[in-house]
């Protein structure tokens, strides 16, 4: 007798072979990947709007896709009013607590920056100085619409959104 993997454990071996593929190792997180990376920066330039209605190639459509990839909620987004500098009200009418100190898996908010829109990332990693890592796309002052990784980066001026995981 053959005995057949229930549909359950084979999608969960997908799961984890899809991730382990894309895993960012160094730091814990699913950083790579993103359905749109192939587009960019010719989507961002065009305004085309991802699955999460935000548009693709921008720093908001990066960090929902990143949220959801390493097992974060995203229904609390409302539709339209995604634009990075207003994460933090948005999280809190959805009872999603917000700080200011950076924690891994947490969403790092500069509204003053790229102003009128703002500027947000995938925190992956926290140092004892207070220091972060980030992974995130469209930087202003890089490459428009491009992926990029920054170290060491300053919480001055940062808001984070403590999005919980998906139950």
């Amino acid at each position: 007798m053959v005995a057949r993997a229930s549909p359950l454990i084979a999608a969960l071996v997908a799961a984890f072979a899809f991730a382990a593929a894309t895993h960012d190792s160094a730091r814990g997180f699913v950083t790579n990947g993103y359905p749109y990376a192939s587009q960019c920066p010719g989507a961002g330039k065009r305004d085309v709007v991802d699955r999460w209605k935000m548009n693709a190639c921008n720093c908001t459509s990066y960090v929902a896709w990143a949220l959801r990839a390493n097992g974060y909620r995203i229904g609390w987004f409302i539709p339209g009013s995604m634009d990075a500098w207003n994460w933090p009200h948005v999280a809190r009418l959805s009872r999603i607590p917000v700080g200011s100190a950076p924690r891994p898996g947490s969403v790092a908010v500069w509204p003053r920056l790229a102003r009128p829109f703002g500027h947000v990332a995938f925190v992956t990693a926290v140092h004892g100085d207070g220091t972060f890592d980030v992974a995130e796309y469209n930087l202003p002052g890089r490459p428009p619409y491009s992926f990029d990784r920054r170290t060491d980066v300053s919480p001055r001026g940062a808001t984070f959104v403590y999005v919980p995981r998906r139950a």
